[in-house]
């Protein structure tokens, strides 16, 4: 019941509900962790921080004294990542079975999917984007254009996802297409060459818009969603909702920009680094809005994937595209937004991404 109230927006109710269950039942980790995402988008964040702790240690608790089981270890994880302590929370997947759940299709279907790619020698595919870059529409079609299962692979969000060693393990006997927001921590490298997925696909768009529909995204979905609001680094705090979009775009510019940024540039590394294990592929939203069909065989190029394997008449579906803009910024950013934005895009990575000021 009180999750329906919470997800519904009646936070009052919800929260005087998580109160009870907290009283009645003060080790309660899934009604302490919701309580907490509730004080977020109050605006209570010390209160917030202080329950996300005990719940953190409420867990590790748990696992010590009856076993690391998915169940306890997945939102210990979450917790972990949404709390920055990354570390921990990887130190947490190495040795645990966490089992693939499939996208857009039954468990049977999914398995069906994979099987028959595999047969045909079709290698797990893998994405990574940066968010709000039309990225889960390019996946879609991709899988029903080559008769591929779709599944994640990590828990967390950006920037702070972390591959799971066992689902990497079980997507590299092929047959999938991930799509992933996973940045190019020493973590996830590692883990994709020790199971042998060493080639993955970097999905960009200009940073500057990827954060004007990350404002609108966030105010208008993510910061409402049960849990998403535990993640500080990308979620604004309350106030910032009710004040005017130029000031939520001067928060994303201040606090969520360099995380883009950061993005880019770390895979960047990798794609340079001759010792890293691993091929990268550049992609991004402006390509595929003007030269579709050039994206699409780009991605399919780089996985020594035939043109003529690829279903062009399939139907897939088109989810989160708020306008598929794609210098919208330009008429929304103020001349001194612009200019900030701007200096912290480093002139390599604009010059080689195309992006311009």
């Amino acid at each position: 019941m009180a999750r329906r109230r919470h997800q519904a927006g009646a936070l009052a109710d919800a929260k005087e509900l998580y109160r009870l269950i907290t009283e009645s039942q003060p080790n309660n980790t899934e009604a302490m962790t919701l309580m907490a995402s509730l004080l977020y988008r109050e605006g209570a964040d010390q209160e917030a921080a202080a329950l996300l702790d005990r719940a953190i240690e409420l867990y590790a608790n748990t696992a010590r004294m009856q076993g690391s089981t998915a169940n306890i270890v997945a939102p210990l994880v979450n917790l972990l990542l949404a709390r920055d302590r990354g570390f921990e929370a990887e130190a947490r997947t190495q040795s645990l079975d966490f089992p693939v759940l499939p996208v857009r299709a039954t468990q049977e279907d999914f398995e069906s999917r994979r099987q028959a790619a595999i047969a045909a020698g079709r290698q797990t595919m893998l994405i990574t984007t940066v968010p709000k870059s039309a990225s889960e529409s390019i996946w879609n079609r991709l899988a029903e254009g080559l008769s591929l299962g779709q599944c994640h692979l990590s828990l967390g969000l950006f920037p702070d996802c972390c591959l799971l060693p066992s689902r990497v393990r079980f997507a590299a006997r092929g047959g999938l297409i991930v799509k992933e927001h996973i940045a190019a921590t020493a973590h996830n490298r590692k883990t994709l060459v020790e199971f042998g997925l060493d080639r993955l696909v970097v999905h960009l768009r200009d940073p500057r818009q990827a954060l004007l529909s990350w404002v609108h995204f966030v105010r208008d979905d993510v910061s409402r969603r049960l849990l998403a609001p535990l993640w500080r680094k990308i979620v604004p705090p309350s106030e910032v909702f009710s004040r005017s979009l130029e000031a939520q775009l001067d928060w994303g510019i201040d606090h969520y920009l360099a995380h883009l940024v950061d993005f880019v540039r770390d895979w960047e590394a990798t794609d340079e680094d001759p010792d890293s294990g691993l091929r990268v592929h550049f992609a991004s939203f402006e390509q595929f809005r003007l030269d579709p069909e050039g994206y699409i065989d780009g991605v399919l190029a780089f996985y020594d994937i035939d043109k003529a394997a690829f279903r062009q008449d399939s139907e897939a579906e088109v989810v989160h595209l708020r306008k598929g803009l794609i210098d919208e910024w330009r008429e929304v950013f103020t001349p001194a937004q612009k200019e900030r934005a701007w200096s912290l895009i480093p002139d390599e990575m604009a010059e080689r991404h195309g992006w311009e000021a």
